[in-house]
């Protein structure tokens, strides 16, 4: 895991992961703020984001691909979920709709993560050398 966290594209997904949380957030936030756009389907934005990336894992890291998504994930969740609303003041971080957004988002992010492996995998294996 260590030579993991010392690969930039362990930490430039994580990034992509960070900031797609913060703009789901906006996306599936409900209000009538400016930045708000209560879009109830928000959690779709998740698989563009995740889908794409197991790709580029799977290329990158061949049999690692999983342990390198999941540092990526929970680099990403500390980014996104935890040091982002922080930085909008402590009380962010008990926001329950926030939590909920963020459920969502996960979800649909895990299962397009895991298809997409599995597609991937598939894909590159029937590919010829």
């Amino acid at each position: 895991m260590g030579s993991l966290l010392k690969s930039p594209f362990v930490w430039l997904g994580a990034l992509w992961i960070g900031v797609m949380i913060h703009l789901d957030w906006h996306l599936g936030r409900p209000g009538h703020d400016h930045l708000s756009l209560g879009f109830p389907y928000h959690w779709i934005a998740a698989l563009p984001v995740f889908a794409p990336l197991a790709w580029l894992t799977l290329r990158r890291f061949g049999r690692a691909a999983v342990p390198a998504g999941a540092a990526m994930l929970v680099i990403g969740i500390g980014l996104g979920q935890i040091l982002e609303p922080l930085a909008e003041g402590p009380a962010s971080l008990g926001n329950v709709v926030r939590w909920w957004t963020f459920a969502e988002f996960i979800a649909a992010g895990l299962v397009s993560y895991l298809l997409g492996l599995a597609l991937a995998a598939r894909s590159l294996s029937t590919t010829p050398p």
